[in-house]
């Protein structure tokens, strides 16, 4: 993020501290897209995740003085999400629904096949590996989908997971031998 965002998003979360209505709008117009599209990732349902986004900001406008500011905002604001959400998927009475990653994986372009039969395979190849990566624990999951698909830091990741980097970096490194391993394991099965 640079400079001049954060000196936007430290003057509207001093004026939100405060109790100003109108910062908090425009933090909330600032980030709401990009915390549906997470929330959105882990629940696959569009109203599942309007809800867990409007959870998000009550939470945040309830609990804007614990931030201190030691990370970015946005990396404060996205873990107070994560966990939201992983609350979600494992309170009482949720039926579970698969992690099927992001909008991102889903529209994915595969390479351009000249038979129609190679490219329904490739299609169904990447279903299989995307439901493979849902069923990983989700401790590997996360770190993988928010380096992966997010593009996150390992220092990111760490402050969003709050865990040592040498553990992000441990656990991304764990959830790529588990999928290499599935897609040998499936290929050698064909």
């Amino acid at each position: 993020m640079n400079t001049k965002n954060n000196n936007e998003d430290s003057y509207l979360i001093e004026k939100v501290k405060e109790r100003n209505q109108d910062a908090f709008k425009l933090l909330m117009i600032k980030y709401q897209p990009r915390i549906y599209s997470a929330l959105y990732g882990y629940v696959k349902s569009k109203e599942d995740a309007e809800d867990l986004t409007q959870q998000v900001f009550i939470r945040v406008w309830n609990k804007i003085d614990s931030f201190r500011g030691d990370s970015a905002f946005f990396t404060w604001l996205y873990r107070v999400a994560i966990n939201i959400a992983k609350n979600h998927v494992t309170s009482a009475g949720y039926k579970k629904q698969k992690l099927n990653i992001s909008d991102e994986i889903a529209n994915f372009e595969y390479p351009h096949f000249d038979s129609p039969e190679l490219s329904i395979e490739s299609s169904e190849t990447s279903k299989i590996i995307k439901d493979f990566i849902s069923s990983l624990p989700e401790i590997l999951k996360t770190a993988f989908i928010l380096r992966e698909y997010d593009g996150k830091s390992y220092e990111e990741i760490a402050e969003i997971i709050d865990c040592p980097v040498g553990t992000v970096r441990s656990r991304i490194f764990r959830a790529r031998e588990a999928i290499l391993d599935f897609i040998k394991e499936e290929l050698s099965n064909e």
